[in-house]
């Protein structure tokens, strides 16, 4: 009877203890993660033909990490459980808009009727800074791996590693004049699949 007593008391201490669901799924989620990174650790060190699998895939190739946190997103769900109640992003719900286009290194110049630039697609900001002919730019690499290069920015509204919504303000431009690119690996798009 005591030995029932003692477990009941276990049982209940641990539910108060983690107590509300949200913090139940974000325990289970943190050790999924652990559990995963462990069971990965141990193929790679165990087989070389996996070693060499991720080495190639890593290493060597392209990684786009927005389809990775797409992937997560939808298996495990968010890391942060109450992520959705935090405003993050500044949306705009118009799409950029212009008056005139011209052919621009491997993509367009635009020029807008305001100098807001808002992101075409979601996906990760992978590189903020000075690129030679597009000055001030911001990368996003979209879920399906298409990299988006936003030049001639002036005051930028991201950071590298955000997640971004499509229609997220990215900032603003210099003169109204947006350059914009569209790569998939070391393939340029045409601008036109995008706009």
């Amino acid at each position: 009877m005591e030995l029932l007593n003692y477990e009941l008391f276990i049982i209940l201490s641990i539910d108060l203890i983690l107590g509300d669901n949200m913090i139940k799924r974000g325990i289970y989620k943190v050790l999924i993660t652990i559990i995963l990174v462990i069971f990965g650790t141990l193929l790679i060190n165990k087989s070389n033909n996996i070693k060499n699998i991720i080495y190639e895939n890593i290493y060597d190739n392209y990684l786009n990490l927005a389809y990775i946190k797409k992937l997560y997103n939808n298996t495990i769900g968010d890391i942060i459980p109450f992520q959705n109640i935090i405003i993050e992003d500044i949306v705009f719900n118009e799409k950029s808009s212009y008056k005139e286009i011209n052919k621009y290194n491997n993509g367009v110049s635009l020029k807008l009727n305001n100098n807001i630039v808002n992101s075409l697609d979601s996906g990760i900001v992978i590189f903020i800074g000075n690129k030679d002919n597009f000055n001030k730019t911001v990368i996003i690499e979209t879920n399906n791996g298409v990299e988006e290069w936003y030049g001639n920015l002036d005051n930028i509204n991201v950071n590298l590693y955000d997640y971004v919504n499509k229609n997220t303000i990215l900032g603003n431009t210099k003169n109204n004049n947006l350059y914009l690119e569209f790569k998939k690996g070391d393939k340029y798009l045409d601008y036109k699949e995008f706009l």
